[in-house]
C-alpha cells in the first residue's frame, strides 16, 4: 500500500487514496522489515506465521512486479492514479538532467535495491527460520543476477554514478538523484561504486548543508522548491546515512546527522516532512517548505535511523 487518506475528497472517491495501492516498492521493503525485525530480535515466531505472505510477495516481485520478464522491478503510470509508483511520487520526479520525463514502463533506482535486499533476507528466512535451502539458493541466485544486471545497465562512467531509471526502452534516465544513496542503504553496490557514490552525495551541489538534495543542483531539471528535484527530505537523508556508514563512510554519515539536527533545531525542534534546497552558504537558516508538512511519520523516524548510522548501534 502506498497511502491511505481520511479526509472528505478520498471518502467521496474525489482523490484514489483512500487506500491506494499503487506502489512498486511497499512489497520490497515488507520483506526487508520482516527480515530486519527476526534478525534483530530473534522472533522467528512472526516471521513462521508471516511465511505464506512473505512467499506471496516474492512471488509479485518475480512476477506481476517484472524481475522474471524485465529483469527489474518496474511500474507503468496509473491513469486514475499517481505517474510515479514509488516514494518520489510526483508527477515530474523521474526526470531526466534536461527535466525530460521517460516513457514506460519505468524501472527506478531505488526499487531495484530495496528488491535486492528483500530477495537477501528472504534467502536468509527461507535458510534459518523455514528451513527451506532450495528456495534459499534460487533468492540468492536472483539477488545475485539482480545486482550483476544492474551495475551493467544503471552505471553511467562519465559521472561514476547511478542513473535515476531506466525507460521502457532500457535507456538511462540519467539525472543525478539521491536516489542513489537508497542503494547504499540496500547493498546493492560493489564496494568501489557505493564509495564513489557516497562521497559524490556529499559534494556541494548535493548536499546543501542541511541535508542531501533530491536531484544535484546545476542540472537543468533541479529547482530547490521543487517537491523531488531539488528539496531535502530527512527521511531520504536518514536512509543515505545509514547507507554511507554501511559502506564505511563514518564521516559522511555524521555530516549529514550534524546537518539534520542543525535544521530540526532552526524549527522547533522537530523536523517536517521536507525543506527546501537553498544551500546553508547562502541562506543561514533553513528555508521551509511550502505546504509541507510539519508533523510527518517519516521525518520523526529519521533521528532513530541517524543514531544507528552514526553509533554503530
Amino acid at each position: 500500500m502506498h497511502e491511505v487518506r481520511h479526509g472528505e475528497l478520498a471518502h467521496f472517491g474525489q482523490v484514489p487514496y483512500g487506500r491506494y495501492y499503487g506502489s512498486v516498492d511497499a512489497t520490497p521493503l515488507f520483506l526487508v522489515l520482516l527480515g530486519a525485525y527476526t534478525e534483530q530480535t530473534g522472533d522467528t515466531g512472526q516471521a513462521r506465521r508471516l511465511e505464506p505472505h512473505a512467499r506471496a510477495a516474492v512471488g509479485w516481485m518475480l512476477d506481476h512486479g517484472g524481475l522474471t520478464s524485465r529483469g527489474y522491478l518496474v511500474y507503468r503510470a496509473d491513469q486514475g492514479g499517481l505517474a510515479n509508483q514509488n516514494w518520489k511520487d510526483s508527477p515530474g520526479a523521474i526526470c531526466s538532467a534536461e527535466g525530460t520525463r521517460p516513457d514506460g514502463p519505468v524501472t527506478a533506482a531505488g526499487a531495484q535495491g530495496y528488491a535486492y535486499d528483500a530477495l537477501r533476507r528472504t534467502a536468509w528466512l527461507a535458510r534459518t527460520v523455514w528451513q527451506d535451502a532450495t528456495y534459499a539458493d534460487l533468492l540468492e541466485q536472483a539477488a545475485g543476477d539482480l545486482r550483476d544486471r544492474f551495475q551493467r545497465d544503471f552505471w553511467m562512467p562519465e559521472h561514476s554514478f547511478p542513473a535515476l531509471a531506466l525507460d521502457g526502452r532500457g535507456n538511462q534516465v540519467d539525472a543525478l538523484a539521491s536516489d542513489a544513496g537508497h542503494l547504499l542503504w540496500s547493498g546493492l553496490l560493489d564496494k568501489e561504486y557505493g564509495e564513489q557514490v557516497g562521497r559524490r552525495l556529499l559534494e556541494p551541489d548535493f548536499f546543501s548543508g542541511w541535508g542531501v538534495r533530491t536531484l544535484a543542483a546545476g542540472q537543468p531539471a533541479y529547482h530547490p522548491l521543487s517537491y523531488h528535484r531539488g528539496s531535502v527530505w530527512p527521511h531520504d537523508n536518514a536512509l543515505i546515512a545509514l547507507g554511507l556508514a554501511r559502506y564505511g563512510l563514518h564521516d559522511e554519515a555524521r555530516a549529514i546527522a550534524r546537518g539534520l539536527v542543525d535544521a530540526a533545531s532552526a524549527t522547533g525542534h522537530r523536523l517536517p516532512e521536507v525543506l527546501a534546497g537553498y544551500g546553508r552558504d547562502t541562506h543561514p537558516e533553513p528555508v521551509p517548505y511550502p505546504h509541507a508538512c510539519v508533523r510527518e511519520s517519516r521525518s520523526a523516524s529519521a533521528p532513530l535511523a541517524l543514531l544507528t548510522a552514526v553509533g554503530g548501534a
